[in-house]
């Protein structure tokens, strides 16, 4: 038998569950508008670094927002594309390019990951 303090933590818990599955459709729609919009900023200037730009925006995004994966994971997957990135648009290393280019994407990815833990907690109290 169910005690009252278990059919409490239940219910909280499948509300916290509701709460989740509406920021993460929320996230859904707005992930690939940031990570386009972003994209539109970050990229250099070909088609190429465009498309993929946009591609690794809304994979780590999706990943550290949706599927909550480690943020320093994405940190690092990101740092690499811009420094392969920033050499096959340019033939040589910017480091102006690059500072701009992975400054913008790096805080916008911390603000994607360590925002849905706020946006969470913050359902809750509502």
């Amino acid at each position: 038998m169910v005690s009252p303090d278990q059919k409490e933590m239940f219910e909280v818990l499948e509300k916290q569950r509701q709460n989740q599955l509406q920021v993460d459709r929320v996230l859904k729609i707005v992930t690939p508008v940031t990570a386009f919009l972003l994209t539109v900023i970050c990229a250099n200037m070909n088609v190429w670094s465009t498309v993929f730009t946009f591609i690794m925006l809304w994979t780590a995004f999706y990943a550290v927002s949706i599927k909550q994966w480690p943020l320093w994971h994405w940190a690092i997957a990101i740092l690499v594309y811009c420094i392969i990135d920033n050499v096959l648009s340019h033939g040589t290393f910017k480091q102006s390019q690059f500072s701009l280019q992975f400054g913008a994407m790096f805080i916008f990815l911390g603000i994607f990951g360590v925002g849905r833990r706020y946006f969470d907690r913050w359902l809750m109290k509502k």
